[in-house]
């Protein structure tokens, strides 16, 4: 199973060292394999050529979300107490890679702009220390911007449900492959995202998410501006992100496929 190829080369000797290591690795590992599951298809386009013509199977295995949806609507009101008043709650989770935040910075510092119609809640390990480093640099999100570190699995559950809208920005664009965003999908939140070389058509056929260009701040802001103004929106995308996770991504079809394969 591949959830990543390996590295790419480049970004100086250490990481080119390791990209070396992991496509010998993958050759040795290729080389005894009869079925090879991958997260994405973009997965199985680097493996190819390393099967120097073998022909072996691929099958897709997205990744299914590892937070359990936990319906307790007390907890979850309380936790909307804690970081809201009477603003729309964004929330991203995430670990907060520096790829991630270069996007995520300047979307919450423009939006802190037009406070006090939002509040942000970052969730997740990392999340301190990219508020301290945000309202260093934009001082006026202080009083807008949250932060909770790492959290158990059923208390992040239940951060997720308070959220009214998920911002969940990746570089290559949404895909199969990333668990945060699974965890957004499976708690019916709607999620504004990115498109980009990885993002697969099942995203832009679904309808269950919105999304920008990575590094355009201008068009994350927009699909923010116009979520917020439309419950309605957000509820029918909350129902289709939900939908979409039920009929492709939940575990049972992991479980399904996986027992398929060993029949």
């Amino acid at each position: 199973m591949a959830h990543e190829a390996f590295l790419s080369f480049g970004n100086g000797l250490r990481q080119t060292l390791a990209a070396g290591i992991h496509r010998l690795m993958t050759i040795v590992l290729l080389g005894g394999a009869d079925q090879i599951w991958t997260s994405t298809p973009e997965v199985e386009k680097r493996l190819r050529s390393y099967l120097f013509g073998r022909r072996v199977p691929f099958r897709s295995l997205p990744i299914p979300s590892a937070i359990p949806v936990l319906e307790d609507p007390v907890r979850v009101c309380r936790v909307r107490e804690r970081y809201v008043g009477q603003q729309v709650l964004v929330g991203h989770f995430g670990t907060y890679g520096e790829s991630i935040t270069t996007m995520l910075e300047p979307i919450l510092s423009g939006l802190c702009n037009r406070t006090p119609v939002y509040s942000f809640l970052l969730m997740g390990r990392g999340s301190e220390s990219f508020r301290q480093k945000l309202i260093g640099k934009a001082p006026h999100c202080a009083a807008w911007v949250h932060a909770t570190g790492s959290l158990a699995p059923d208390e992040l559950s239940h951060h997720i449900a308070a959220c009214d809208i998920l911002l969940q920005p990746y570089p290559e664009g949404v895909n199969t492959r990333r668990s945060s965003l699974m965890a957004g999908l499976c708690h019916g939140k709607p999620i504004v995202t990115t498109f980009g070389p990885l993002t697969e058509m099942v995203w832009r056929e679904g309808h269950a998410v919105a999304m920008a260009a990575p590094g355009d701040t201008n068009s994350a802001m927009d699909l923010m501006e116009k979520l917020r103004s439309d419950t309605s929106e957000r509820a029918r995308m909350g129902q289709a992100a939900q939908t979409l996770y039920d009929s492709q991504f939940a575990i049972s079809h992991t479980v399904e496929k996986l027992r398929g394969q060993a029949r």
